[in-house]
Formats: C-alpha cells, structure tokens, sequence
C-alpha cells in the first residue's frame, strides 16, 4: 500500500481503489513519482494525491496543479523537476 503525509501521520493516498493511466494532467487526480530531482522533497515510486489551487482562474482554468511534499509543503515543481505518471 502506497501511502502520503498529511502532518503527523499516514495515511493512503488513494484509499485501495484501482487506478488508470490519466491522458493528461487535467484529468489526473493522483501522480506517482518515476524519478525525483534532488532537493524535490518527493519520494520516488510514491503516489501523491493531486491537489488544485484556483486562486488564479485566468491563468489556470482547472487550477493549478501541486502535490503535499513529504515536508508537508505545497510543491508545484514537481511536474517540471521529476519524471512523474499521472493516474486517475
């Protein structure tokens, strides 16, 4: 079981249910890491929730895509510094 920090503790990243390749990162809800930049904060072969901001809707129609780091910190580098697949 693959599993993400959320503060303090455990817990699954997407509660045992099947997952499927996403065509693209607008239909993503969950991103596994293949390989990780160094100082990315990512673990490698670790699936994180896909998170959304819509703070900036003119910019990002569906909200601007990020991951909770394993310092419990919004990472939106993640899509450009790792090699990452996207599941739904």
């Amino acid at each position: 079981m693959v599993y993400y920090r959320t503060g303090s503790e455990y817990m699954p990243a997407y509660h045992d249910k099947k997952l499927y390749l996403a065509a693209d990162e607008e239909d993503a809800e969950y991103v596994e890491i293949a390989s990780a930049f160094h100082g990315c904060k990512v673990t490698e072969g670790q699936i994180y929730r896909l998170e959304r901001n819509y703070n900036n809707p003119h910019i990002f129609e569906n909200g601007e895509a990020y991951v909770v780091d394993d310092e419990t910190r919004d990472n939106y580098s993640v899509f450009m510094l790792c090699k990452i697949v996207l599941y739904k």
